[in-house]
């Protein structure tokens, strides 16, 4: 799943105008994870994106998201008890920015990103 979920943050990244993209897109390289193919990609700026996301060895795209709290609550996605958990614990550190992305109606993955100069 780990790596799904890095495919997933890379491929919508590769295509995003976000500097934040850029980080993401270092750590998936750092992980030896390519972007791949992604099909209707959407951008809502400071909110999050959106894409259908063909994974390795899949034959059919699936709808992805990937952003902000209420971007993924937005899109109806429910969250596992052990994601929320991380996630309520990282937005409550200063400067934190965590990111959400998930798909077939569930978040598959929370991100932590401190940005340089954060605590």
């Amino acid at each position: 799943m780990q790596k799904d979920f890095l495919y997933v943050l890379a491929s919508l990244a590769a295509r995003s105008q976000d500097p934040l993209a850029r980080e993401v897109l270092k750590i998936a390289r750092a992980n030896a994870i390519m972007p791949v193919e992604v099909e209707g990609f959407q951008e809502f700026p400071g909110r999050g994106l959106g894409g259908l996301v063909r994974l390795p060895n899949e034959n059919r795209p699936r709808a992805v998201v990937v952003g902000t709290r209420p971007f993924i609550q937005e899109c109806g996605l429910d969250m596992p008890a052990i994601l929320e958990s991380a996630a309520r614990k990282w937005e409550k550190e200063k400067g934190a920015i965590v990111i959400l992305a998930g798909w077939d109606a569930w978040v598959r993955g929370v991100l932590k990103y401190l940005p340089a100069g954060s605590p």
